[in-house]
């Protein structure tokens, strides 16, 4: 598509020769060239500062707000790439994502959102999918309002299907977003306390999350049983399958010594190389996406079986005589709770030890999410707990098994390396993305190869 084309659909004045665009980025360091480079103003830096940066890294082309390049400094810069002058950078970015969308002819949309599992869901969805067809999915996590609009201006418009990931911080962004994206499939995996200090309140995150089927492309949805009575109003007129309880549910699960979770259904079982209770209702969520496109989720089972997930999301990594189960990309009370539940019920070992960082994001109840979660240990068969970081040190006054305390990342480091990995013994660690938890697992790695 020309770059002409591009300036026309986003209401823009075109410098330079025109080019083919192919794709699109926001952030210099993720170039490889080739891309269309779009400045966008943030808290702490203003993406026009960074153009020359994109055009010596070979971006094709870039768009600017006026008044935000020189005539002098754009006639350099157009020298050997184009330029396209717009109001506004941001809405032009969505201008050319709902352009996308509209042109788009595939069998289906579908947005995943949820306050726990929604890009292990997406992926999965995306895997099964990707077995027969021809898939785009939302790389990584790119969820929001600038990430959102950037996936749908990089999709394939040749794929059968596009399976992207919605989030949201806040009443009225899932609104929003979908009204971009126009999806024809709402899948929503779970409602539980993340992201409060936008939202508040929990009644404020039901709203935001029920965002999701509010738009009228949207005609068929999966929802859990136990959030049917919250949403019910606004998927009756839809096509709809839930899961957890009646509809969808596995009759059994085990979480094996080797990393894998055995999932049971009436019909069928798979083995996934994924661990927990998350990965359950992942995989519970994506046999009721099969079955609403007509499809029979047996056909799928070497692709269960053959789904490895996201880095840092309960991910099994098997040692000598150990396991750890990796889940230190993000944390909220839900993910811990099943982390923590996974932990306890892994077969083949004899000791488990859990290595939790703090919950963050959780708003003006976070001292409160972290006495609770000190009050759900107690109600578990551990052995040790390792905690680190502030809000922590509120879970562990409220433990009354062994409990470790640590302010300081080096703390815990020197702690492990002088104390393990244990043989027979089931490590989970966990954390926010912030509180860097791989650094932990590396330690145990590290101190195995060094022993």
């Amino acid at each position: 598509m020309l770059s002409t084309l591009l300036a026309e659909v986003v209401g823009g004045k075109h410098y330079g020769l025109p080019r083919l665009v192919r794709s699109f980025e926001i952030d210099t360091r993720k170039l490889k060239g080739g891309e269309v480079f779009i400045p966008l103003k943030g808290i702490r830096f203003d993406g026009h500062s960074f153009v020359e940066e994109a055009v010596y890294k070979g971006a094709l082309g870039f768009l600017f707000e006026t008044n935000k390049i020189s005539p002098q400094r754009l006639k350099v810069l157009t020298r050997k790439t184009f330029a396209i002058e717009v109001e506004n950078t941001y809405r032009a970015l969505k201008r050319w994502a709902f352009f996308r969308r509209k042109r788009f002819r595939g069998k289906g949309v579908l947005a995943v959102t949820g306050s726990a599992g929604k890009t292990t869901t997406k992926e999965l969805i995306a895997h099964l999918l990707g077995g027969f067809f021809s898939v785009y999915k939302t790389p990584g996590n790119l969820n929001s309002k600038i990430g959102l609009p950037l996936s749908l201006a990089n999709a394939n418009l040749n794929a059968d299907f596009w399976v992207f990931e919605v989030g949201t911080d806040r009443r009225g962004n899932i609104k929003k977003l979908t009204e971009i994206l126009n999806p024809t499939f709402a899948v929503l995996t779970s409602v539980s306390p993340s992201h409060l200090e936008g939202l508040r309140n929990f009644e404020n995150l039901l709203c935001a999350k029920g965002e999701i089927f509010l738009q009228r492309s949207v005609k068929k949805a999966v929802l859990p049983s136990n959030l049917l009575k919250f949403y019910k109003i606004l998927v009756t007129e839809k096509k709809f399958i839930t899961f957890g309880e009646n509809e969808i549910k596995a009759k059994s699960y085990r979480f094996l010594k080797d990393g894998k979770t055995l999932i049971e259904f009436p019909e069928f079982k798979v083995a996934v190389p994924l661990l927990g209770k998350g990965v359950v209702k992942a995989v519970e969520t994506a046999v009721a996406v099969l079955k609403l496109l007509g499809f029979n989720p047996k056909e799928f089972t070497n692709l269960f079986e053959t789904f490895r997930g996201e880095w840092g999301r309960m991910q099994p990594i098997l040692g000598e005589g150990f396991l750890i189960i990796a889940d230190f990309y993000n944390a909220n009370p839900l993910s811990v709770k099943l982390a923590m539940e996974t932990l306890c019920r892994v077969e083949g070992y004899n000791k488990r030890i859990a290595i939790l960082g703090d919950m963050l994001e959780l708003g003006e109840e976070e001292i409160v999410h972290h006495e609770r979660l000190g009050e759900f240990i107690n109600t578990l068969p551990l052995d040790e707990v390792y905690l680190y970081g502030k809000l922590t040190e509120f879970t562990c006054k409220k433990v009354t098994k062994r409990c470790f305390h640590f302010k300081s990342s080096e703390q815990l480091e020197e702690f492990l390396k002088k104390k393990h990995p244990q043989r027979g013994t089931v490590y989970l660690i966990k954390g926010s993305r912030a509180m860097a938890m791989e650094r932990f697992a590396k330690v145990l790695l590290d101190s195995l190869t060094q022993k």
